[in-house]
């Protein structure tokens, strides 16, 4: 499939899992249906229904569901990231129950929806949340740049001149964004590989990071 056809291929199916999510289901009921997703977006599925737990129930709930998704780590705490941006929680005091090396994943999610959300303020005029404080941006960020890479649905061009409007110091985690969107959407032809990785310049490190990142979300998956 092209990239286009992928973004909405993972659109519809993180809606599906949040819809899931909202019913009635118990905890055994809704794994079995999320795993019965195909296995390329099945990451994708449960990253919705965390989103949508996340908003249905408290968080000591939402922790029972994260336990048992384990294997989906990384997508399940994006999709609570996406949860506090919708609700307009206190990220800090949910941060400070999550450990360390899955913050960053919260922190997407939160980015990747004011990304898509909050487009005006986040990606127009580039301003940062008063609840992000300097040790967050950097995951935030990285959700944003996944946010940039679904808008333009990769065009190239529009997303280096999207990013080149952000400070240079915010560049690199955008462009580390891109490389994790990129990877995880995929279509991606070996031309527009090249493309990307010209384009990134002296970030490309980070895009690479980007990339490698979102392999090993896939690995632990299944994918």
């Amino acid at each position: 499939m092209s990239i286009t056809e992928n973004v909405e291929k993972v659109v519809a199916t993180f809606q599906e899992g949040r819809a899931l999510s909202e019913h009635e289901h118990s905890l055994d009921e809704l794994l079995s249906k999320l795993n019965a997703f195909e296995p390329r977006y099945r990451s994708v599925a449960f990253e919705g229904a965390s989103m949508g737990f996340a908003l249905a129930h408290n968080f000591e709930t939402w922790k029972q569901y994260a336990k048992t998704a384990e294997k989906h780590a990384t997508q399940v705490h994006i999709g609570l990231g996406w949860a506090i941006a919708e609700k307009q929680l206190d990220l800090p005091s949910y941060l400070d129950q999550i450990e360390a090396e899955l913050q960053v994943k919260v922190l997407d999610g939160f980015g990747y929806w004011n990304g898509l959300f909050q487009r005006r303020a986040t990606i127009r005029t580039q301003q940062i949340p008063e609840n992000v404080t300097a040790e967050f941006q950097a995951g935030f960020d990285q959700g944003v740049g996944r946010a940039i890479w679904y808008i333009t649905k990769g065009d190239v061009a529009k997303g280096v001149n999207i990013i080149n409007h952000f400070a240079e110091e915010r560049r690199g985690n955008l462009w580390q964004g891109i490389g994790v969107a990129s990877t995880y959407v995929g279509g991606c032809s070996d031309e527009l590989i090249a493309e990307l990785k010209s384009a990134s310049n002296e970030f490309k490190m980070n895009l690479m990071k980007g990339i490698e990142v979102a392999r090993e979300s896939m690995r632990r998956a299944g994918l």
